[in-house]
């Protein structure tokens, strides 16, 4: 084995030459077909020496049969990219200039003689012995040349399977003059692939490929003017090739990746476009994938032009523990993007919504314990209603929430004296929490609801001093138990969750200043610092679907709360009260999800009101 290096306008390839797999002439062949300074691509090797007409100097190359198509070619024997024989006289499958061997009895050698000894020189237009391959001074005709050519049910696998060699001449000397623009029209080669064929080989400036029912397998770096596909699959087998795509391209093949991504610069995209993309193809990977992690950030397709964000979708779940694989639309084109699954962002906010739906504060049920006007027995209602927008550790896009829910309770034993007050009371209610996350990558949408029930005790202590002030403690417990279903795209996960939630708040409330009006209204100012700790003990602990280990909360965790209060208190005639507020705090919450060895926590970032 050795290896020569070409360079392209694209990427420097680093070609391998197998050399118990070709000979010596046929690498030699390979080489100046990939090389565009060599004489496969010079206007000296096909020009016309000057004739009574004017110029273009360079003939139109047809193979013999123009309309024939290539039919059921080895198509009883199954090939493979690795195959250690390329199919018999198909090394090079397709070359617009030179390039085949041979093909139908006649040979490159015999038709590179013609032009050299004939057309070189002259001799076509008065040697006899120079006529064989022309029926003009201008079209020269051999089945070792292509142009518009058919593959139908046949499996070839060569090593260049069509090469656009005479393009770039046929394109200058359209330009040379009128006449001759129309007569080397429509003489790009183009490569029609059908009905089940199998092809494999690199292509190198081909003027367009039309893949229909079939399978491509590219080499190297391989460049399409035009690329059409309907049911069509184009593999990569290795991290060498590369297919690069001038034209509109509209969308329709499978692009599967037959290795390890590993392998691959991550910066180096496989695809590239140059212009617009529309419709829609598939990526698929056929291999499994080991360390999914490690694949985040890889370009697949770079996109100069514009597409649109399903241009190219992930077919298939790629899925290894926690992490699941998708496809980013970026500007620059297409992106591998590995990120934890989305339920991961339900199983975060119901872990929150579990333990604080019927988490309470001293106000919740007390609307002022240190006015002793007020009845100290009865019931409170307390509505539970909001929408939370919250942002999960991990994802690109806010986890909506909407709860629902009532809380009743009711004082049952009271103790008063001059200074202070006792009272337990006993509490209970039922919520549920709906979730929603449409992740932006995939467009995959995720939903979440829970409903639950939360009974408990609750005793509060506070002062009982002039003008309303004086220290508080308030505390509770309760039970909890909720129900919990995750949707997505590939099923339900249903479990269960229960434990019990704990509470201790105190605080102060103090008088600021007081101030009675001419009409006798009187006016305090009150100042009320507060601080709380929660015990979050709801947790649930199961196995979804993928057998990963979910724990809701991990360790039991505690959530801490500080604030303060601002009142103002407007005592009207006939003992109506006004008393408008402003509150300040800050929560500190800890609420995480534990899945395998993995934690995941939902933002406080959210917007909510009960």
């Amino acid at each position: 084995m050795f290896s020569a290096l070409y360079s392209s306008p694209l990427l420097a390839v680093d070609y391998v030459y197998d050399k118990t797999k070709l000979t010596d002439d046929e690498i030699t062949r390979l080489k100046k077909l990939r090389d565009r300074d060599s004489e496969y691509w010079k206007e000296e090797t096909y020009f016309i020496k000057s004739t009574p007409q004017s110029p273009p100097n360079i003939p139109r190359l047809f193979p013999k049969n123009s309309f024939d198509s290539f039919e059921n070619i080895n198509n009883s024997k199954e090939i493979s990219f690795y195959d250690k024989e390329f199919t018999e006289d198909y090394l090079v499958g397709f070359a617009q200039g030179f390039g085949v061997a041979k093909r139908n009895g006649e040979t490159e050698e015999t038709v590179r003689q013609y032009f050299k000894e004939c057309l070189n020189t002259g001799k076509h237009s008065n040697d006899p012995t120079c006529k064989s391959y022309s029926t003009d001074a201008y079209n020269i005709k051999s089945d070792i040349f292509a142009l518009n050519t058919i593959v139908k049910n046949s499996h070839i696998n060569s090593e260049i399977l069509a090469v656009g060699n005479y393009t770039k001449l046929m394109l200058s000397a359209q330009h040379s003059s009128t006449w001759a623009e129309h007569l080397y029209s429509n003489a790009e080669l183009s490569l029609t692939v059908q009905d089940n064929s199998h092809v494999i080989g690199q292509t190198i400036d081909l003027g367009a490929l039309i893949l229909t029912n079939s399978l491509w397998e590219p080499r190297w770096n391989s460049n399409i003017d035009y690329l059409a596909t309907e049911n069509a699959d184009i593999r990569f087998n290795t991290k060498s090739e590369s297919l690069l795509v001038k034209g509109n391209y509209a969308g329709g093949a499978r692009f599967r990746f037959a290795y390890d991504l590993q392998d691959k610069a991550p910066e180096t995209p496989v695809l590239t476009f140059e212009q617009n993309i529309t419709g829609t193809s598939d990526i698929i990977f056929e291999n499994p994938i080991d360390n999914l992690k490690s694949l985040d950030g890889h370009q697949i397709v770079k996109v100069n032009g514009t597409a649109d964000k399903n241009a190219f979708r992930l077919s298939g779940k790629y899925r290894k523990g926690i992490y699941t694989l998708s496809l980013q639309r970026r500007p620059e084109g297409f992106f591998t993007k590995v990120q934890e699954r989305d339920n991961i962002a339900i199983y975060a906010q119901q872990a929150q919504a579990a333990n604080t739906l019927f988490a309470l504060r001293l106000n919740d049920k007390n609307s002022d314990i240190f006015d002793r006007t007020l009845p100290r027995k009865g019931l409170w209602l307390r509505v539970i209603d909001g929408h939370s927008s919250q942002w999960v550790q991990g994802k690109t896009a806010p986890l909506e929430g909407y709860r629902k829910g009532v809380q009743l309770g009711g004082e049952v034993f009271t103790w008063q004296n001059e200074s202070n007050q006792f009272s337990v009371g006993l509490m209970g209610g039922q919520a549920e929490q709906r979730s929603t996350f449409r992740n932006p990558d995939t467009d995959n949408l995720t939903t979440g609801n829970m409903k639950g029930f939360g009974a408990g005790v609750y005793a509060t202590w506070h002062q009982l001093q002039d003008k309303q002030t004086g220290a508080y403690i308030d505390s509770w417990v309760q039970y909890q138990r909720f129900r919990h279903h995750i949707n997505t795209e590939d099923g339900t996960e249903r479990f269960t969750s229960k434990g019990i939630t704990a509470s201790i708040e105190a605080g102060y409330n103090a008088l600021l200043a007081e101030h009675v009006t001419g009409k006798g209204t009187q006016i305090r100012f009150y100042l009320q610092p507060q601080a709380q700790l929660t015990y979050l003990g709801v947790n649930g602990k199961f196995s979804d679907s993928e057998n990963s280990q979910v724990n809701l909360l991990g360790p039991r965790q505690l959530q801490s709360r500080v604030g303060v209060q601002a009142k103002a208190q407007f005592l009207l005639n006939k003992n109506i009260v006004i008393q408008p507020f402003a509150a300040c705090e800050h929560a500190l919450p800890q609420q995480t999800v534990r899945r395998g060895n993995r934690r995941r926590a939902s933002s406080n970032k959210q917007q909510n009101r009960d």
